[in-house]
């Protein structure tokens, strides 16, 4: 019988292999940190197609968190814009500080739900502590997730496995400010958060700024349904959606009035799929609305905008079924 004929056997393949095993060893080094460079953005990778975030996990998980030692549902409350970036602007009042205000007070209403543990991204302080280490720390990781999520986004894009649906146009993010935001993603991913608010006040462009615009009411923005958190996303911005109506409008902005509005493009709520946990964004209201310009009824809208927020929420936990 004859031997079957080998590599090693073959003389001429062996000084080839010296030389490729030279320069494996000889570009070690570089591999390694392009390696490092994208470990952590594999790591916290949020994978397409798969649902991430769905009605049913997120019931089971406020299930367990009402069992003996289990853990508490997780909420991440993200107050738009900060004290660097502040948001929209009318009348003396900062978008960054009104939100503020309705975190504050959202965070008081989960407070009195035993099974949730609800988190403030931003204080008066700044940003969260370990938060803002984190942008710090692992800025090279975010740039490396921003990059790996957009480039895998691009490409399902490119052969159609993901459609493309643009319904409302938005500005788009400052570097810093997109960094951040995809910074933010990325830790409620490692931070395991069920659900991430973010809360905001709109705007529309004018020509002049000194004047109110003409849309009024609120809207909600939940992740596009091809991504993997769309599912449970929809369903609480729904909730929160029949708590707000009860005191408000909804925006009169043709292409927000079905709300909720499923988006692609907001970093906040996971473009390019980077965010696992359900995601709502709420707009509350136009900066130059009344009930946000009127010194006398302003701390009354906050309140009560945070408290039917909450009372959504807590009406998708608690009940069987859900609009």
């Amino acid at each position: 019988m004859k031997k079957a004929k080998g590599r090693r056997n073959n003389p001429r393949i062996l000084p080839v292999a010296m030389i490729l095993g030279l320069a494996l060893v000889a570009t070690g080094w570089y591999w390694s940190e392009i390696r490092g460079f994208y470990e952590g953005a594999l790591q916290a990778a949020s994978v397409f197609f798969v649902d991430s975030s769905t009605p049913d996990l997120l019931h089971k998980a406020y299930a367990a968190a009402q069992k003996k030692g289990g853990e508490k549902f997780k909420i991440l409350i993200v107050p738009g814009h900060d004290g660097v970036a502040s948001g929209a602007a009318f009348g003396g009042l900062r978008e960054a500080d009104l939100t503020l205000a309705v975190a504050r007070e959202l965070a008081t209403d989960f407070a009195k739900d035993p099974y949730i543990e609800a988190r403030l991204a931003r204080t008066d302080a700044g940003y969260d502590p370990e938060l803002a280490s984190y942008f710090i720390e692992h800025r090279d990781d975010i740039v490396a997730y921003r990059a790996s999520q957009t480039a895998q986004m691009q490409g399902y894009l490119a052969s159609g496995d993901i459609a493309s649906n643009v319904i409302v146009g938005h500005n788009f993010a400052p570097s810093e400010v997109a960094i951040k935001l995809y910074g933010i993603n990325k830790w409620a991913n490692e931070q395991g958060y069920d659900l991430v608010l973010h809360l905001h006040f709109n705007d529309i462009p004018r020509q002049n700024r000194s004047l109110p615009g003409w849309p009024t009411g609120f809207s909600i923005y939940v992740p596009e349904h091809q991504f993997s958190n769309a599912k449970g996303s929809l369903t609480v911005g729904q909730a929160i959606k029949k708590r707000l109506l009860e005191l408000y409008r909804v925006s009169t902005l043709p292409q927000e009035a079905r709300s909720p509005v499923e988006d692609q493009e907001l970093i906040a709520i996971g473009s390019n799929n980077s965010l696992d946990a359900s995601s709502v964004l709420i707009e509350y209201s136009y900066i130059y609305e009344p009930l946000v310009q009127q010194s006398l009824v302003r701390t009354q809208s906050l309140t009560s905008m945070a408290k039917q927020t909450y009372l959504g929420i807590e009406d998708f936990l608690i009940k069987e079924r859900y609009p």
